[in-house]
C-alpha cells in the first residue's frame, strides 16, 4: 500500500537524440527582450534504446533551432524543428521545446568559449511531438514525449543529446 496519492505517469525510456550543431545565425535582442539565435542543425541521429519498439534508426537530414534567451540571461528555450530518415529511407517530422538552465558551463558553450566542455545532463528539459505519415510509426504520434539533454563538444564540434521518454499512463485508482 502506498503513502501518498497515486495515479502519477511514469517513463519508459525510448529515444537517443544525437543532433549535431552547424551555423549560428543570431538574430539579436527581439521585441520581447529576449536574445534571439537561430541554429542550423544539419546532421544527427535518432535511435529506439534497446528493446523499445518500434526499433527506429534514423538520421537528421534537416534541423534548427529557434533559441531565445530570458532578457536575465538564467534560461534558453528550444524550439526545435526537423526531418528524419529512418534507414528504410522513411521521413518524419519531429520537434522539441525545452528550457535550459544557463549557468557558468552553458554560458562558455554558447559564448563559444575556449574553456568550454561537455555539459552533464541536468540542465535541459524538453517535451518532443512527431508527425508521421508510416503506419508503423504512429505511436511516435500518439503518445507523450519528455527528455532530459545535454551538450556533447567533441573534436567535430558541438552535439546536443537529449534522452527520450515515452510517459506512460497510471492506471492506479487511489
Amino acid at each position: 500500500m502506498t503513502s501518498g496519492p497515486t495515479g502519477f505517469p511514469s517513463l519508459q525510456p525510448a529515444l537517443i537524440f544525437k543532433v549535431d550543431v552547424g551555423e549560428g545565425n543570431p538574430v539579436g535582442d527581439v521585441s520581447t527582450g529576449s536574445q534571439f539565435l537561430h541554429f542550423q542543425t544539419p546532421t544527427g541521429t535518432i535511435k529506439s534504446v534497446p528493446g523499445f519498439k518500434p526499433e527506429i534508426d534514423a538520421s537528421v537530414v534537416f534541423g534548427g533551432d529557434w533559441l531565445y534567451f530570458d532578457p536575465d540571461k538564467s534560461h534558453a528555450r528550444v524550439n526545435f524543428k526537423g526531418i528524419a530518415k529512418t534507414k528504410e529511407g522513411v521521413p518524419f517530422s519531429f520537434y522539441y521545446g525545452g528550457i535550459v538552465r544557463v549557468d557558468e558551463g552553458v554560458g562558455k558553450v554558447f559564448a563559444y568559449s575556449p574553456e568550454a566542455k561537455t555539459i552533464p545532463f541536468g540542465s535541459s528539459t524538453t517535451a518532443h511531438t512527431f508527425e508521421v505519415g508510416n503506419t508503423d510509426l504512429k505511436v511516435l504520434e500518439n503518445a507523450h514525449w519528455v527528455g532530459n539533454g545535454r551538450f556533447i563538444l567533441g573534436e567535430t564540434g558541438l552535439t546536443v543529446e537529449s534522452r527520450v521518454s515515452k510517459v506512460i499512463p497510471s492506471t492506479d485508482m487511489d
